[in-house]
């Protein structure tokens, strides 16, 4: 998302990758989705059994909500700025994913209250999920009324609601960072990144939005807000606060590339080396997004270097999954797996023995 504005050498060639790389992102999301449902449909018991009993596998429900504003993103980037009237598709794919990340991330926390067998040794960072899916659904707002022509009228409530995800999931991911336990898988420990980094975009673009860009309140807003130095204020004290988001990111980052250095080695390559590239993806937007804010070399190179580390990771990421996937090694779910064990166990030990029926012969 952030590449385009870094490969200023060759614009339409950006364009045609970014065009290139929207379209397998769709495609690989409608595989996943019609993959993951008609597993669902297939093996019923045993795949509501792993989500209801298995606290990381049950956090992974939510990942559907970073991929749908990721999506959306996308289409308001690619179709609703150049496509005739596709910012009121945007704006209602937006909604659309606004419940969506609501529904998920209170589903997802009920679930693991409601199961008696969830305690803090047993929870991962993959807890932060559903507040991650609420806060790339804000910074998701701040594309659609960014990059696309939606009037003010429609843009002011996706301003107050996008602010009413950025409360929700901010509020929550420090309640969960604090809560958790260091990561036990390697790549797993970069995912708060991902959170932090949401949050300090979505403040900065949300109050630059809202105040000196297209002065969304002062507009259409009515009462105390619709004064412009309130919109002004607004987008200072999001720039702080977001700052204050992306130094937290930042220590983070630093801590959680120092324990990978240290485990690399001894980690065997699994699907779980994913988790790492949407924290690192979302650390560039925010680093590119404070480089158009203060005007600064140092954050254009900062973010360059970012890009490059993201498009390496990225590559051996694809290196070792594609054997994967042609191995179908891939598609062999060990947390299904061991769940389908154990259901057979269950129903072998809860079998009648026959032996115990029999009665004993008359003499």
């Amino acid at each position: 998302m952030y590449g385009s504005t870094l490969l200023t050498q060759d614009s339409t060639a950006a364009g045609i990758i970014s065009i290139i790389v929207w379209l397998f992102d769709l495609l690989l999301f409608i595989l996943i989705s019609v993959t993951f449902f008609t597993r669902w449909v297939r093996f019923t018991e045993s795949t509501v059994h792993m989500f209801s009993s298995d606290v990381e596998q049950t956090t992974y429900l939510a990942t559907s909500v970073i991929a749908s504003a990721t999506l959306v993103e996308l289409i308001s980037l690619q179709c609703g700025s150049t496509w005739h009237n596709w910012q009121y598709a945007c704006f209602a794919l937006w909604w659309a994913t606004v419940a969506l990340a609501f529904f998920a991330a209170a589903t997802t926390y009920y679930i693991l209250i409601c199961d008696e067998e969830v305690e803090l040794s047993n929870l991962s960072a993959t807890l932060v999920y559903p507040t991650t899916g609420l806060l790339a659904t804000a910074s998701s707002g701040s594309i659609i009324i960014d990059y696309t022509p939606l009037s003010i009228r429609l843009s002011m409530p996706v301003l107050v609601v996008a602010y009413l995800c950025l409360g929700a999931g901010v509020s929550s991911s420090l309640h969960v960072v604090a809560l958790t336990p260091a990561a036990k898988k390697v790549a797993a420990q970069l995912i708060p990144v991902g959170a932090l980094s949401n949050a300090a975009y979505s403040y900065d673009t949300l109050g630059y939005l809202a105040g000196p860009k297209k002065h969304i309140l002062e507009y259409y807003a009515k009462g105390p807000v619709a004064d412009p130095s309130f919109g002004q204020g607004i987008y200072a004290a999001g720039l702080v606060l977001g700052l204050t988001l992306y130094g937290f990111a930042t220590i983070w980052l630093v801590l959680a590339l120092i324990n990978v250095a240290h485990d690399i080695p001894k980690t065997r390559f699994s699907l779980d080396m994913w988790c790492a590239a949407y924290p690192l993806g979302v650390y560039g937007v925010a680093t590119t997004q404070f480089a158009i804010d203060f005007d600064s070399p140092a954050f254009r190179v900062l973010a360059s270097i970012i890009l490059v580390v993201f498009l390496l990771y990225w590559m051996y990421l694809i290196a070792f999954t594609v054997p994967m996937v042609l191995s179908g090694e891939l598609f062999l779910a060990e947390a299904l797996k061991h769940v389908e064990e154990e259901l057979a166990e269950r129903e072998q030990a809860t079998e009648p023995d026959p032996s115990r029926s029999e009665r004993p012969s008359e003499a």
